[in-house]
């Protein structure tokens, strides 16, 4: 009995996040290592190619609970300074479950000897599921599942320096041609993303990222995040939010690789139920061709 109502009360959970505002979270703690998913002409900042991965947890232990994966790559043709991506995500929440892959072209030009401008596009397809009938065949209100699809097109901008710093805007997902009728609610996507490395000294670099995450009929997310790094191998910092949540972060690099940790927590908003917990875990890798860079 107490299984079947935490799966009615993930399922009925499931209609918020999904159907009345929309998609899946648009933001993750680990954007400043992870740049390229959220702003993809960024990609050539690494023309040498680069592969990006990262999953997210919540309510861990909780049958149903909100889990998401990202995966982003390029590869690059350094003389015509373009490159070729892809971009796949999952996300589930209880019999909830969405699903998104698309493709891009990015090309920069050179505005001086380290100085570029970036312009990327593309498109794709989501397709969102729910068998709301998995949780109870006999109650009307699950009775109907959900399967729909929805064509996107992606545009993104940046403008950076190698090796200093970045900034860009980006639209992951709109579509100009969206249908109300449907049960799922389709919603473009908004970003604007910056970057930077300072260096205290040989040894120690400071690395503040900043994020805007949008999505249509929602509140705007503000996030920002200080990781210092020693000798460019590991970075400790802090993430805050506008939404009051805090992350603690770690960062990983050694040869082509970089592994990535992050611990979101809200310290002033108490679960209703202290065994559950709203905390969220993520773990991010990233691989690039030449050398791991801390930005």
């Amino acid at each position: 009995m107490k299984k079947r109502i935490i799966k009615l009360i993930i399922g009925a959970l499931g209609f918020l996040p999904f159907l009345a505002e929309g998609q899946h979270g648009v933001s993750y703690n680990q954007f400043g290592q992870l740049r390229n998913a959220f702003n993809s002409s960024l990609s050539t900042m690494d023309l040498g190619g680069s592969f990006s991965t990262i999953g997210r947890s919540q309510w861990v232990g909780v049958d149903g609970a909100p889990k998401s994966v990202w995966v982003n790559g390029n590869i690059g043709f350094q003389k015509a300074l373009l490159t070729v991506g892809i971009d796949a995500k999952h996300a589930s929440l209880g019999v909830v479950k969405e699903n998104e892959l698309s493709a891009f072209v990015a090309k920069a030009v050179r505005l001086s000897e380290d100085e570029y401008l970036s312009l990327s596009m593309g498109g794709g397809l989501i397709h969102f599921r729910g068998n709301y009938n998995h949780l109870d065949p006999n109650d009307p209100a699950f009775r109907n599942n959900v399967q729909e699809s929805n064509g996107f097109l992606s545009l993104s901008t940046s403008y950076y320096r190698e090796g200093r710093y970045y900034a860009g805007i980006s639209m992951p997902r709109f579509s100009l041609n969206r249908n109300k009728n449907r049960e799922y609610e389709f919603k473009n996507i908004y970003y604007i993303t910056a970057g930077a490395v300072f260096a205290l000294d040989e040894s120690f670099h400071l690395r503040p990222s900043f994020i805007v995450s949008h999505m249509d009929d929602m509140t705007p997310r503000y996030d920002v995040s200080v990781l210092a790094f020693v000798n460019r191998k590991f970075g400790l910092g802090m993430g805050v939010q506008n939404q009051g949540d805090l992350s603690a972060l770690m960062q990983l690099n050694f040869g082509n690789f970089g592994v990535g940790y992050s611990y979101q927590f809200s310290p002033k908003s108490p679960t209703m139920n202290q065994r559950l917990s709203t905390n969220t875990h993520e773990v991010g890798l990233r691989y690039r061709v030449g050398g791991i860079s801390i930005l």
